[in-house]
C-alpha cells in the first residue's frame, strides 16, 4: 500500500488549493475590523481612562475566542477533508489491476499495492526495503536505466522482468519521477500473455514458411478485394521460371503466365472465386523460354469474424507428368481400340483402365482415392491381397489400405525399408518387381503385409522424380500373374500416384489455409490490445 502521508502530500501539491467557506473569510474580515476598532478605543487617550475602556477589552476578548472558534472549525473541515481523500486514494491503489510501486532515489521499494506483489510473485517481506533491481537478470542493465530515468524524470517502455519463482514475467511501465522529493512512482502492466501469443505467432508462421519453401507445390495467398499476391513460395521461380522478385514488385504479373488461350477462362473462373470461396481449375503457363506446363490451382477462401471473404489460400501443383500420362492412356486405349484382332480380354481391359482413370482423378479425398484405387485394380489384376504401402517423412514406411480390410481396431501397421529387400528395391530403383513363387526367392521375407504371398508384385507409386510409396499385389497361389497382368499393374499405377500426390496435396492446403486464419484472427486481437494500451492515459 502507498503510504497515506506520501499520497495526500502529491494530491496537495498538485490539486487546487482548498476550498474556503465565503461565510468562514466574511466572518474573518468583520472579527479584524472590530478588533482593530476596539484596540483603537482602548487605547485612545480620551477613554483610557473612561468605563468604556473595560467594555471595550471585554468585546476584544469575546471577537479572538470568536475568531478562535472559526479558525479551529476551518481546520477541522481541512483535515476532514484531506483524510476523505487519504481513503480515497489509498482505496484505488488497494483494487488497481496495475501493480503500483514507490521507490526511492537508489531504486529501493519503500511500499507497492497488492498487485504488485502479485505480478512479480514476492511477498512484502521480499519486496519491501529491497532494490528493484533483483528482479532484472542484469542488475547493471537496471542501475543504467535507473540513472537515466532520473535524469529525465518520466519514463515508459517494455521490460522482461525475472519473478522470485524464476519464472519471466514481461510488463509495460510508466514511470514517474520527484511527486514528492526523492519519491517515484512505477506503474506496472502485465502483458506476458499478448508477448507470449506474438512469440507464438512467429514460430507458427516460420513452421508455415518452412512447410511452404521445402514442398514442390506453390502455395501462395491472394487478396480478395485487388487480387494481388500477397504471398508465394519459393516453387513460383522453379515451376513458372520466374523469380520471385518479379511477383514481389508487381503482385497482379501472374496473369502474364496464363497460356493466352486459357487466359480469359481463368480470370473468369478467379473473379467468381472471391465470392464463392471456391478455386479449383486446371490450365496451361507459358514459362518465359516458351515451354508450357499444365498446372492444378486449387483455393480456399479466409474469412473474417463477419462471414466475408479477406483472402485465398491455396497451392499450383505441376501436372504437366499427369497430363502427359493421361494422353499416353489415351493414345494406348485408342490404339487398343482401333485393332480389330483386339480380343475382348482387352476391350475390357482398356475401359477398366479408363474408368479407373476418371474415378481417380474425381475425388481429392485421400481415403476415397485409396478405396477406389484397390477397387479398380482388382479388375485388372486378379489379387487375393493388395496393399497401399506409402512412405513417412523419417524414412519409414506405412500401410495407408489394404484389401481385405484389416480390423478397426488394429493399429496402422508400419516397417523399415531394410525388413524387406524386394521392397527397398523397388523403392530405390524405382523398377517395378514381379516374383513368380517367393519360394523360390532367397530375398523374400513373410513380414506385414507381405506374409503369406507366393505370387507377388510390386509397383513403384511416382510423381515428378519422386517417390511417393509402392502397391503391393499379392496371390497365395504361385506363378498367378502373368507378364500382362503386371503390365496392367504398373498402367495402373501412374494415374494413381498422380490422384494419391494431389490427395496429399489438398490436405495440406487445407491445413495451411486453417493456420492462415488462425494467424490472422490472433494478429487482429493483438493489435487490438496493443491500440488499447496505446491509449490507456498517463497517471497524473
Amino acid at each position: 500500500m502507498i503510504p497515506k502521508h506520501s499520497l495526500a502530500a502529491a494530491h496537495e501539491d498538485s490539486g487546487p488549493e482548498a476550498y474556503t467557506p465565503l461565510w468562514f473569510r466574511v466572518s474573518s474580515l468583520l472579527l479584524v475590523a472590530v478588533a482593530i476598532i476596539l484596540l483603537v478605543v482602548v487605547l485612545g487617550d480620551r477613554v483610557y481612562n473612561s468605563n468604556l475602556s473595560r467594555a471595550a477589552l471585554v468585546a476584544v476578548l469575546l471577537a479572538l475566542v470568536c475568531a478562535a472558534f472559526l479558525h479551529v472549525r476551518a481546520w477541522y473541515e481541512e483535515r476532514k477533508g484531506i483524510y476523505a481523500t487519504e481513503r480515497e486514494f489509498t482505496s484505488v491503489c488497494q483494487h488497481a489491476l496495475d501493480g503500483i510501486l514507490i521507490l526511492d532515489d537508489r531504486g529501493v521499494c519503500l511500499d507497492a499495492n497488492p498487485a504488485a506483489f502479485a505480478l512479480l510473485g514476492a511477498p512484502p517481506a521480499v519486496l519491501i526495503g529491497h532494490s528493484f533491481a533483483q528482479f532484472y537478470a542484469d542488475r547493471q542493465q537496471f542501475e543504467r536505466e535507473w540513472r537515466t530515468f532520473l535524469e529525465r524524470t518520466y519514463q515508459r517502455g517494455q521490460a522482461q522482468l525475472l519473478r522470485a519463482n524464476g519464472s519471466n514475467v514481461f510488463v509495460h511501465y510508466t514511470a514517474a519521477a520527484n511527486y514528492l522529493p526523492g519519491r517515484h512512482v512505477v506503474i506496472l502492466c502485465d502483458t506476458t500473455e499478448r508477448v507470449e501469443a506474438q512469440h507464438s505467432l512467429r514460430e507458427t508462421a516460420e513452421r508455415l514458411q518452412q512447410m511452404a519453401d521445402n514442398i514442390q507445390e506453390i502455395f501462395w495467398t491472394l487478396d480478395a478485394s485487388t487480387k494481388k499476391v500477397l504471398y508465394v513460395s519459393r516453387a513460383y521461380e522453379s515451376i513458372t521460371g520466374r523469380s520471385l522478385d518479379s511477383i514481389v514488385r508487381d503482385p497482379s504479373s501472374y496473369t502474364d503466365l496464363i497460356h493466352p488461350g486459357d487466359r480469359l477462362l481463368v480470370l473468369a473462373k478467379l473473379e467468381e472465386a472471391m465470392h464463392t470461396g471456391l478455386l479449383n481449375e486446371e490450365f496451361r503457363i507459358l514459362r518465359p523460354d516458351g515451354q508450357v506446363r499444365w498446372v492444378w490451382v486449387n483455393g480456399v477462401p479466409v474469412r473474417d469474424d463477419a462471414g466475408t471473404i479477406r483472402e485465398m489460400v491455396g497451392s499450383a501443383l505441376d501436372i504437366t507428368a499427369r497430363k502427359l500420362a493421361e494422353g499416353q492412356v489415351a493414345r494406348h486405349l485408342a490404339t487398343a481400340e482401333a485393332a480389330r484382332e483386339q480380343s475382348e480380354a482387352s476391350r475390357a481391359e482398356a475401359e477398366a483402365l479408363r474408368r479407373a482413370t476418371l474415378a481417380l482423378t474425381q475425388n481429392l479425398a485421400m481415403d476415397a482415392v485409396l478405396d477406389t484405387l484397390l477397387r479398380c485394380l482388382r479388375e485388372v489384376v486378379p489379387y487375393d491381397s493388395a496393399s497401399v504401402i506409402l512412405t513417412e517423412t523419417d524414412g519409414r514406411l506405412f500401410v495407408a489400405r489394404e484389401s481385405p480390410p484389416a480390423p478397426a481396431n488394429r493399429p496402422v501397421v508400419t516397417l523399415e525399408t531394410n525388413q524387406s529387400a524386394l521392397a527397398q528395391r523397388v523403392l530405390l530403383l524405382k523398377k517395378s518387381v514381379h516374383i513368380a513363387d517367393t519360394r523360390e526367392e532367397t530375398e523374400w521375407r513373410d513380414i506385414k503385409p507381405l506374409a503369406n504371398i507366393r505370387c507377388w508384385i510390386g509397383v513403384p507409386l511416382i510423381v515428378s522424380d519422386s517417390i511417393l510409396g509402392l502397391l503391393s499385389i499379392g496371390n497365395t497361389r504361385s506363378r498367378t500373374f502373368t507378364t500382362e497382368h503386371f503390365r496392367r499393374a504398373k498402367s495402373l499405377a501412374i494415374p494413381a500416384a498422380v490422384a494419391i500426390h494431389n490427395a496429399r496435396l489438398y490436405e495440406w492446403a487445407e491445413i495451411y489455409a486453417a493456420e492462415r486464419q488462425s494467424l490472422l484472427k490472433r494478429a487482429d486481437a493483438s493489435r487490438t490490445n496493443s491500440l488499447e494500451e496505446r491509449d490507456r492515459p498517463l497517471p497524473h
